[in-house]
């Protein structure tokens, strides 16, 4: 997907440098008992860490509530598979100007360029806008536009069908594919890049959040196995569209008609990510993706092979629908049409199911027609006490998109000073 534009933000070392931690330590004076916490963030995925992480530099008593017994959220590396990192979430920086480079710098974090044969398409001549309601390939059918024109994959996985041709003209999706960019991977861990922002607030692990109750004095959330809630001033919400959808966390009072009908019109997307070792080379030398019969295929290291078969949008929930043995096997039947002839059995294989994460609930946002306004709806302040971040807000699938939200949310949240 492509970036939004990068909000203005401060810098942490030059704003710390000034002394800037204790301009927020007084709050005013109240006869009631000030809440234990100037700020709750719900959710430790990079929106709500680089929320966090702001907040506190800037001198507020931040908590961050995660219901995972681990932060990152949809990142999520894993170590146990093999002797390299193994990315079972997100796992590239997408071009050089992604704002996660400066997480890159701030960690001395290692990156590769990934090597594709992919050529970016001719860029689409579109002399008119899409209608309200409709979809991207109805749109690109009305004004004469070849298929063979077409992006070369699908939007996330997700055929054209499913997508507001307003969202993916609006917000120039349909443009990214034409441009030319690199991707790079963290081969020690992508979850590496995270660990700055992580630095410095309270991160409460294993407390998923059931209720948030707001009023006069603030929130009160509602914990799973704590008797007493968390009382904060303040709530920012950084947690994936398919958990606001679910209602598994409730709100009293309800949330306006606006934010409920926005989360009821987004939708979250299916993928899947399945990861196997071998004992020897199965890629082609020179080469670190290959597509084939639906899938991508990515090099995840030489050595020892480490192979990620990735697929999303109606291919996912074909496999996905399988038991598990079956859908490794489909994942190796994909390899071998990717590679061009037979792949040898794996010594290893891993894989996560966000779709059935109670926690995520699906891999990612999915605009459908007439559910453009969705995301800057959703983002909306409540009564200046609850802020939403992340993709549901952004409609940005990266994690340079999420980090940038946390910033500009937790900016917007910071400007009420």
């Amino acid at each position: 997907m492509p970036s939004a534009p990068r909000p203005s933000r401060r810098s942490r070392r030059a704003f710390l440098a000034l002394g800037g931690g204790a301009l927020l330590a007084a709050t005013a004076s109240s006869a009631v008992p000030p809440p234990e916490w100037d700020v709750a963030v719900v959710g430790a995925g990079p929106a709500g860490l680089a929320a966090a992480r702001n907040l506190y530099d800037h001198g507020l008593r931040v908590v961050v509530l995660e219901a995972r017994g681990r932060v990152g959220g949809q990142v999520f590396t894993d170590r146990f598979l093999a002797p390299v990192a193994v990315e079972l979430g997100a796992g590239l920086i997408h071009g050089a100007d992604a704002s996660t480079w400066e997480l890159v710098a701030e960690t001395g974090a290692r990156t590769v360029r990934m090597r594709s044969d992919r050529a970016a398409p001719p860029p689409l001549d579109l002399p008119r806008g899409p209608r309200e309601d409709e979809d991207a390939a109805a749109y690109l059918r009305r004004l004469g536009v070849p298929e063979s024109l077409w992006p070369p994959v699908e939007v996330d996985g997700e055929p054209l069908e499913r997508w507001s041709a307003r969202w993916v003209h609006d917000t120039g999706v349909l443009d990214w594919w034409s441009t030319p960019r690199e991707d790079f991977r963290v081969p020690d861990g992508y979850d590496r890049l995270l660990e700055p922002l992580a630095a410095g607030p309270v991160i409460a692990l294993r407390s998923p959040v059931r209720l948030v109750r707001r009023g006069p004095a603030g929130v009160e959330i509602g914990v799973a196995g704590r008797r007493r809630p968390v009382r904060a001033r303040r709530c920012v919400l950084a947690l994936p569209v398919g958990v606001l959808r679910s209602g598994s966390v409730r709100f009293e009072p309800a949330l306006p008609a606006g934010h409920r009908d926005a989360a009821a019109a987004l939708e979250a997307t299916d993928a899947v990510k399945l990861v196997y070792r071998f004992d020897r080379p199965v890629l082609p030398a020179g080469r670190d993706t290959l597509d084939g019969d639906g899938a991508v295929v990515w090099s995840v290291a030489r050595d020892p092979e480490t192979v990620s078969v990735w697929a999303a949008g109606d291919r996912a929930r074909d496999l996905l629908a399988r038991p598990g043995p079956d859908r490794f096997a489909e994942g190796l039947r994909m390899l071998a049409s990717a590679v061009g002839g037979a792949v040898p059995d794996p010594v290893g294989r891993i894989t996560h199911d966000w779709a059935a994460d109670e926690y995520s609930r699906g891999a990612y946002l999915h605009v459908p027609p007439g559910a453009h306004d969705a995301p800057a709806a959703l983002g909306g302040p409540v009564d200046r006490t609850l802020f939403f971040a992340g993709e549901a807000v952004t409609g940005e699938n990266t994690v340079d998109g999420a980090y940038d939200s946390g910033y500009a949310v937790s900016d917007d949240l910071l400007s009420d000073r």
